[in-house]
């Protein structure tokens, strides 16, 4: 969901910055870089579903729709957040059923199209749909942040991103409450259930709003790590992967899974170290963001803004 979200702060500010024309064929290089890293990273067997397509997809759609006025994505938001939780609940062979006259006639057998439907639609763990709505919401919310002209007063910024971290963290906390107390349970991850989803939105925004309240002061702190976060999440799952063909150790839990503490920090360490060694040693050029996103600059410097 935060993935999903910094795609709709990112498209909303190209957008402003640089206007549709030169934002959408930027995204479709983006897309095209995404989908690129996605087949690379499934050949790392890593034990992990892998999100950069549905990002992919995702990168195109919201730079078609970041110039739209910020009610209008508030509205896609809740249509798609609702069309999402609607597919989730339907199963995907009738999902596939109402698709089908519309695959024929693009050439698509219902063969081909039930595993697209059930890993972008219906069965998840990601949805295309709550996807949508997350990164509509990312993008309103840095609308109220910045306004219109990305130039709003610095203590107002600040309160708004309070306010909106509130507003999440009060969402959350309601959730995690009525869920505990109807079910003695905190609502299962990756389940689309309206609770789950709800719950998801709020922390969202309690991270998103606390980040625009915050972070400004000490934005150079995070400016390294992200500004690589493609190149470090190839690299995770290239972790992840070479991990699972290593015998018993810290990095394998009782079970043999990978998702042990040992894991998480060394994920989290190279997250941290991994920008700041590569900057150091490659000081200058596209290619000083990182390994993919010097490639991606590279692609999308003809859509730059003229100076």
């Amino acid at each position: 969901p935060l993935f999903a979200a910094l795609v709709g702060v990112g498209a909303r500010l190209e957008a402003e910055w640089l206007g549709r024309g030169r934002a959408v064929p930027r995204a479709l290089v983006r897309a095209a870089a995404l989908c690129g890293a996605a087949w690379l990273t499934g050949l790392f067997g890593a034990a992990v579903v892998n999100v950069l397509a549905h990002l992919a997809v995702l990168t195109v759609l919201m730079a078609l729709l970041a110039a739209l006025p910020l009610a209008a994505h508030l509205v896609l938001a809740v249509l798609a957040g609702g069309g999402g939780l609607l597919l989730a609940a339907t199963s995907t062979a009738d999902v596939v059923d109402r698709l089908v006259p519309l695959a024929q006639a693009l050439g698509l057998s219902r063969a081909t199209l039930t595993p697209w439907v059930s890993a972008f639609l219906t069965d998840g763990p990601y949805r295309l749909p709550l996807f949508l709505a997350w990164a509509l919401l990312g993008a309103v919310l840095v609308a109220t942040v910045h306004g219109t002209t990305t130039a709003a007063p610095a203590r107002r910024a600040r309160l708004t991103g309070l306010a909106w971290a509130a507003g999440g963290i009060a969402l959350a906390g309601v959730v995690l409450a009525l869920s505990r107390t109807q079910t003695g349970a905190a609502p299962v991850p990756y389940t689309a259930t309206p609770a789950e989803a709800l719950l998801d939105t709020g922390l969202v925004l309690a991270v998103l709003g606390a980040c625009a309240a915050l972070a400004p002061r000490r934005a150079g702190l995070l400016a390294v790590p992200g500004a690589m976060t493609l190149s470090v999440y190839v690299a995770h799952l290239w972790y992840l992967g070479w991990v699972r063909r290593l015998g018993p150790g810290p990095w394998r839990s009782a079970t043999g899974a990978d998702d042990t503490w040992f894991n998480l920090a060394v994920l989290v360490v190279g997250a941290l170290l991994l920008p700041l060694l590569w900057r150091a040693v490659v000081r200058v050029g596209p290619f000083r963001a990182g390994p993919l996103e010097g490639v991606v600059r590279l692609l999308t410097a003809p859509f730059d803004r003229a100076r």
